[in-house]
């Protein structure tokens, strides 16, 4: 929260900047653009590009972070204390479920800001990336009961996306700026202080895991944290739904060895794959003794940009009493990169220091559409499946029955055994247009629809208004069955109900959606059609681009000539070079290196 508000006035200023004042466009990128535009016009209807990327920009954004640090760095300390602090004891294990911080300084290295790309204008919608980079030297000193340590150096990567809308002529022209990481950050903690603590592999395991799993949480996609340019932007037309559902198959493997043993028997791996898109994480089943696994199995993630990075994990299952599983290698690929290769894409494992094993996976994806149809739900979708996606809005809450100084309301929400909370609004006296008694909650819950649900009939939605933040009480509740819901214009329901019996009102909103699945009768694409449809997407497309193509058209056949030439036209790519790991010394003769 605190990186994402930080970042959010870097926003602002991109977007002001990107506005007011245009990048000189060289021959080279006007060539790039005539033959996008062609390719476009081809394909789509012809929309031009604002792609953005350039050095002057870069340098305008980081001079400006670099000159506000000495006041943003102590504010995201103070910042980072407030809010994650209290999720310690909530989160952490035994005797760590005490940590704090003793001292938060992020030192003087500020963050970097870098290979910008702004979208052009769809659908009332502005969208950039911006990868955020940052190798601080800190001083960080965290304290639980008797334990004592410290981080001195932070490394952190991610690439993350802003979508701006809804957007109008009267200032500031933005209702509201959605922010997310398009896949989960790299967070590498150098800590100090642990090297006699029996178990420091452990506590830095469990935290940068509990680091994950909060950011994941809040700030990777399909999560994005809102922030209203308008007070008065309604929340239900600045959300950004998913783009569709990618269907990840993980078909076999190869190249995996035998474990060489001296005094017992050599080990032939018992194969599983961990792969994980956005929050999701999903396993295979075990190949036993195999050296060459077969899987074919498949797992449905929600997907809501292209550019999202596949993380796959390979391990081989140990069952002994003191044994743990062994990490065989890891890779990671976008799910642009599966489609660019005809939707079926081999790639090596890398071990810790980056290097190849020799082990191989194959995966295949492909994209499913989302689409209201009421039948979509009549037949029961296969294990791992989604048979849907319930989008699930609550806005806001009208003339609580309670006085200034009790409100502490929040809104619960179940379905299907599961419970969503939105967070609890308090009086804040001191904050101009900010009424405790008409809270607004503005929050959105993405729940996929499971076999379970299908088989067991879909369930009702239920919506609690509560008082409290320890134990709260329930002021009043309502249900929304599914089959108000699957009879609903579009299976969406967007209303104000009274809720309780002391006048509250609720403003929520329902949307259900089958998957479509996208069959040209083809099968994969071409290479050279997903490529244009790729680069399209990746250079001017961005949310809400589907590389799964419709239909063959006519049109659309005269894609791949023009992605071919523009591959060739295209001179320059934007990089942005992190670091690196694994180099070998090199030794010599007489002693030097």
């Amino acid at each position: 929260a605190a990186i994402g508000g930080f970042v959010l006035g870097i926003a602002a200023a991109v977007a002001a900047y990107t506005l007011l004042k245009p990048p000189e466009v060289s021959e080279e990128r006007k060539e790039f653009e005539r033959l996008k535009a062609a390719s476009l016009s081809a394909g789509s209807g012809g929309s031009q590009s604002a792609g953005l990327a350039s050095g002057e920009q870069r340098n305008f954004l980081c001079d400006l972070v670099a000159r506000l640090w000495v006041h943003l760095g102590p504010a995201i300390g103070d910042t980072i204390k407030t809010a994650i602090e209290p999720m310690f004891s909530d989160l952490l294990p035994g005797p760590l479920k005490g940590l704090h911080f003793a001292k938060v300084d992020f030192g003087q290295v500020p963050m970097v800001f870098d290979n910008i790309v702004v979208h052009p204008l769809k659908d009332g919608t502005i969208q950039f990336d911006m990868d955020v980079v940052w190798d601080g030297l800190c001083d960080i000193d965290l304290k639980a009961g008797a334990l004592e340590f410290g981080v001195q150096n932070i490394k952190f990567f991610g690439r993350m996306q802003f979508v701006m809308n809804p957007l109008s002529d009267i200032l500031p022209c933005i209702g509201a700026i959605q922010y997310a990481f398009v896949s989960p950050p790299t967070i590498d903690l150098d800590f100090t202080g642990l090297a006699n603590v029996a178990d420091f592999a452990a506590i830095d395991k469990v935290i940068q895991n509990v680091l994950d799993d909060i950011i994941a949480s809040l700030l990777v996609l399909p999560n994005r944290m809102t922030f209203k340019m308008d007070p008065a932007c309604d929340y239900r037309k600045a959300f950004v739904p998913p783009i569709g559902v990618a269907r990840v198959t993980a078909v076999s493997g190869q190249g995996f060895k035998v474990e060489k043993r001296r005094l017992l028997k050599d080990d032939v791996p018992d194969v599983y794959l961990k792969i994980k898109l956005g929050d999701k994480v999903w396993q295979t089943s075990m190949q036993k003794n195999n050296l060459t696994p077969e899987w074919n199995e498949t797992a449905d993630f929600l997907l809501s940009d292209n550019n999202q990075v596949l993380h796959v994990e390979a391990w081989d299952e140990d069952k002994g009493m003191l044994a743990s599983d062994d990490e065989l290698g890891k890779t990671s690929m976008t799910i642009a990169e599966i489609l660019l290769e005809g939707k079926t894409k081999e790639v090596e494992l890398l071990d810790s220091e980056n290097r190849g094993t020799g082990a191989f996976v194959t995966l295949y994806c492909d994209v499913c559409r989302l689409k209201a149809d009421p039948k979509a739900f009549d037949s029961l979708p296969p294990s791992n499946h989604f048979g849907g996606l319930l989008t699930i809005i609550v806005t806001k809450a009208f003339n609580l029955p309670l006085s200034r100084e009790e409100a502490e309301s929040s809104v619960k929400v179940k379905y299907g055994g599961k419970e969503y909370l939105t967070g609890v609004v308090v009086d804040v006296p001191d904050c101009p247009g900010w009424d405790c008694l008409n809270p607004v909650y503005d929050v959105s819950f993405l729940v996929p629809i499971t076999p379970e649900h299908v088989k067991e009939g879909l369930p009702d939605v239920i919506f609690e208004l509560q008082n409290g933040s320890n134990k709260p009480s329930t002021l009043g509740s309502f249900a929304v069955s599914h089959k108000s819901l699957l009879a609903a214009p579009e299976n969406t329901i967007k209303e104000i109900r009274f809720i309780g019996e002391g006048g509250a009102k609720l403003e929520f909103h329902l949307s259900l959606h089958g998957i479509e699945v996208v069959d040209t009768g083809r099968g994969p694409p071409s290479k050279s059609l997903v490529a244009a449809e790729s680069l399209m997407a990746s250079t001017q497309g961005g949310i809400g681009h589907p590389l799964v193509a419709p239909d063959e058209t006519p049109e659309a056949q005269t894609i791949p000539q023009a992605a071919d030439e523009l591959v060739k036209k295209v001179k320059k790519v934007y990089v942005t070079i992190i670091g690196g790991k694994g180099f070998k010394i090199t030794k010599k003769k007489f002693g030097m290196k």
